[in-house]
């Protein structure tokens, strides 16, 4: 009965190391895939415009009357009275 267990247990054996090789190849995977994730995240947060100068002057930055209403201006009044 020893005899017939031995090329099991070999078997089982071998079994373990190729799942356990597996699974080092796995986690080096899963390893390089978040070291990817990490550089996409951080290259996303970067803004590419975020070492540009703004040379304006302060008055030139302030938006105009009609900026500050979400760009609408009130035409509606001026139309009504030029159809008239």
């Amino acid at each position: 009965m020893a005899a017939m267990s031995e090329p099991f247990l070999e078997e089982q054996l071998k079994r373990i190391k190729e799942m356990t090789e597996q699974l080092r190849r796995l986690r080096e995977s899963a390893a390089e895939l978040s070291d990817a994730v990490e550089r996409d995240r951080t290259a996303g947060r970067s803004d590419p415009l975020h070492d540009i100068k703004d040379f304006r002057s302060p008055s030139e930055r302030r938006p105009h009357r009609a900026d500050e209403h979400g760009g609408r201006q009130h035409h509606r009044q001026t139309s009504r009275s030029r159809r008239k």
